[in-house]
């Protein structure tokens, strides 16, 4: 599978040529032409005037993938995530490893406890995805929230080197090697066009940095993350928490 990328108008012809040199993508330009069964499998970063979104195939039918924080604000509820922060200080301060789409770290942006996120993603079509998802957002309440978000295009395990004081340390994997149940389309797309090489000893590194607490996020069926086994773990009916308290 390739990831293309196209516009929907062609007055976003010169920002979509901006944005294939910036992410080393090629331009797909029968994106608004009939549906090609040839690209069914492929998927698509798509400028439109709105927001910049992933799409899988050229079905009119396929969902945009992109980071809704409105949306998010009401009808997204993790409440085995928030159970993961029970014990962390006030005023805590968190870094989020793997943000994607910045879903799990807006969880946690929720708790009033939280005073500082930064997010860390290193690839950089989920990095512009969810950059301009932050930028897009109208609801007073998500504004506040994020206010308490910086965000990254970095390697991971180069920022640990840099830094370390943060209370907690977020890392969610993906889960490679797990394809019993279906998953959701957006993780499904980080899946497929992620890369396939895992970041080594990011657990143990983290551990070294964390002042309190590293929260690992695994399918319920997957072996601890690097082989560590956790003070404790959340598990619920598809995926579990692993909690390393230190």
């Amino acid at each position: 599978m390739n990831l293309y990328l196209a516009f929907d108008s062609n007055v976003l012809h010169e920002k979509a040529k901006e944005l294939s040199v910036k992410l080393k993508l090629d331009i797909f330009k029968d994106y608004s032409s009939k549906y090609n069964p040839e690209y069914e499998d492929d998927y698509f970063l798509v400028c439109s005037a709105e927001r910049i979104f992933l799409q899988k195939g050229l079905k009119n039918t396929s969902k945009p993938i992109y980071s809704n924080f409105d949306d998010w604000i009401d009808n997204y509820d993790d409440r085995l995530l928030r159970r993961t922060l029970k014990g962390l200080p006030n005023n805590f301060s968190c870094v989020d490893l793997t943000a994607g789409f910045g879903k799990d770290a807006f969880e946690i942006a929720k708790s009033e406890r939280c005073l500082s996120l930064v997010l860390i993603e290193k690839e950089k079509w989920v990095f512009n995805i969810l950059k301009d998802g932050l930028k897009k957002v109208n609801d007073y309440r998500v504004i506040q929230l994020l206010s308490k978000i910086r965000v990254h295009n970095l390697d991971n395990l180069e920022y640990l080197n840099h830094n370390n004081d943060f209370d907690l340390i977020y890392i969610d994997p993906m889960f490679q090697g797990v394809y019993k149940s279906k998953a959701k389309k957006h993780m499904q797309a980080l899946r497929d066009l992620s890369s396939s090489e895992n970041d080594k000893n990011l657990l143990k590194n983290s551990l070294e940095k964390a002042n309190h607490r590293v929260v690992v996020k695994r399918h319920k069926n997957m072996e601890y993350l690097e082989g560590i086994k956790p003070s404790t773990s959340i598990e619920g009916k598809v995926v579990r928490f692993d909690l390393y308290n230190l």
